[in-house]
């Protein structure tokens, strides 16, 4: 260990069957220079404190994979990763890849996740009954490119470990399975005819799209739209997908304009086109996306984003044209539906800019996602030009105005932040909500050890597989209550039905659940104005 050292505790997981009838942890106190890794911080144990340190190691390079653990409850390579980078309060916590039995230590037996890998046939099948050799068929760019990114994976199992499926499913191929799939469906080589039923048969629609497997790939493979959404693309494409559910959805949504039936009156519908309920000149001017579940589940929702913007002087603009973002579409493989909703939408959206109004808000993250990672490259393909920039309510709450917090009133509440999926995967950093919830008085913020737990909610998941949705819900619910908070907080209306969902589940079970779900937007509303309470939502069941 080179240059000026600093101190940290490392504690690190043991475990040897022969000796402890428990597994515990054991701390060590280390110095540690800004170029010190996790894996020479293990090494550093063993071979001056304690020789027993049982680890994997070999290339120390990121190559091999071989020394893949969890680093502060998150997978990683230890190689990889410097110790500066994941200390928390001058601390480090070092255990073994979940999902796989531990052997010793931080060894796991990872028999059951190159079981998966072999379980896909991860070799190119060639067909021995085809004529004369014609020579190597050209392979179009985005396969290729595809090819090539998916042959990264370097199988450390460090996605297997995270992935929030297996975690209640274990039928589940996961994540690396997966890249292997899509590697040899991209390659005009293979001539196996079978893959993509096969990847249908074996879970393809079970992920959520949580991208947790990309936090922790090493190698930063674009497993949920590279991967999962492409595959399950091809799958429609090819015939052998979608869901009869997601079928269902999107047919839905072409006859009516969105993914769930209207339930009251529409939030398009309560409000005017136009909100300025206060005096003087606004800071600013935003064109709110309301989304489907909100406009037409969740309207008390609606109305406490537009009581936050005007308590901060900011005009709303509230489109009445405005229809389904295609969220659905794109998270099922269905994309050749979605040119309808990408041109009414931006259309609309381009028409505002026009008038000088270029900032679009949007009240749902699968919204914001699906604007800003899908929207750009349909819109360049459909030829439709984007002259207006997409903001999240939060995002633009934190970084865009001054917001007022001299009139938010206390709350006295004990809550930990949901972090929705569709949040992160816009690029958006959970460290902007967080701030933005302690900045209401009076409301004590429970940080979550690792943010990645998910709702279950997400790319189709609750419609063609609910059980496995409330399974992760569930299990989200019940790591929020371990830490004694009062509930969870979250801005994702998906989210919000899933976890309503199981805890009225729960309810109807005869548990005493003690456990309130808090809507982000009109927890804010609420310290604005304490006369204004935040009304209750419709539930899963109204629908």
């Amino acid at each position: 260990m080179r240059g000026d050292f600093v101190k940290f505790k490392l504690t690190v997981f043991r475990f040897n069957p022969a000796n402890d009838p428990e597994p515990h942890y054991q701390n060590f106190d280390l110095d540690v220079t800004e170029d010190t890794t996790v894996l020479e911080a293990l090494l550093y144990i063993k071979e001056n404190l304690d020789e027993s340190l049982t680890f994997r190691s070999s290339c120390r390079m990121g190559q091999c994979g071989s020394c893949a653990v969890r680093i502060n409850k998150r997978a990683g390579l230890a190689c990889k990763t410097f110790v500066k980078d994941v200390l928390v309060d001058g601390s480090l916590l070092v255990e073994p890849l979940d999902h796989l039995e531990v052997i010793r230590d931080l060894v796991v037996n990872m028999d059951p996740f190159f079981q998966s890998i072999r379980a896909v046939r991860p070799w190119r099948i060639t067909d021995l009954t085809a004529g004369e050799f014609m020579g190597i068929p050209k392979i179009p760019p985005q396969d290729l490119e595809q090819m090539i990114e998916n042959k990264q994976c370097i199988l450390c199992a460090a996605c297997y470990s995270d992935c929030n499926v297996i975690d209640v499913d274990r039928t589940f191929l996961g994540p690396a399975a997966l890249v292997e799939i899509c590697r040899f469906i991209c390659d005009p080589l293979d001539a196996s005819e079978g893959r993509l039923r096969e990847a249908v048969d074996q879970g393809l629609f079970k992920c959520p799209v949580d991208q947790e497997c990309e936090v922790a790939c090493p190698r930063k493979i674009d497993i949920r739209r590279s991967v999962v959404e492409y595959l399950r693309y091809r799958s429609v494409v090819e015939g052998v997908g979608p869901l009869p559910q997601h079928r269902a959805i999107v047919q839905s949504v072409l006859e009516t304009g969105g993914s769930v039936p209207v339930i009251g009156t529409p939030a398009l519908d309560l409000f005017p086109e136009y909100i300025k309920n206060f005096e003087g000149e606004p800071q600013d001017e935003i064109v709110l996306f309301t989304g489907c579940i909100i406009n037409r589940r969740q309207q008390p929702v609606a109305k406490a984003i537009i009581e936050i913007f005007q308590n901060n002087r900011v005009a709303v603009h509230l489109p009445k044209g405005q229809t389904c973002c295609g969220s659905p579409f794109m998270r099922t493989g269905q994309r050749d539906a979605m040119k309808p909703f990408v041109t009414k939408n931006f259309t609309i959206f381009n028409e505002y800019a026009e008038k000088g109004i270029g900032k679009v808000l949007t009240s749902c993250s699968g919204c914001n996602s699906t604007f800003r990672k899908d929207y750009p490259k349909l819109a360049k393909e459909y030829g439709i030009p984007i002259n207006f920039e997409i903001y999240d309510v939060g995002e633009y709450m934190e970084r865009k105005i001054r917001l007022n917090t001299q009139d938010l009133k206390p709350i006295k509440v004990k809550l930990m932040y949901h972090y929705p999926c569709h949040i992160m995967a816009s690029g958006l950093e959970e460290e902007i909500y967080l701030n933005l919830i302690q900045k209401i008085p009076g409301v004590e913020l429970v940080r979550v050890p690792k943010s990645g737990w998910c709702c279950g909610g997400g790319g189709g998941v609750r419609s063609a597989f609910p059980e496995l949705a409330d399974r992760l819900a569930s299990r989200r619910i019940e790591i929020a209550q371990e830490f004694g908070v009062s509930g969870l907080v979250t801005n994702c209306p998906f989210c919000m039905l899933q976890f309503t969902r199981v805890l009225e589940q729960k309810e109807k079970k005869g548990e005493i659940v003690g456990f309130k779900l808090y809507d982000f937007y009109q927890l804010f509303a609420e310290s604005y104005n304490p006369s204004y309470k935040s009304e209750k939502t419709l539930s899963f069941e109204d629908s």
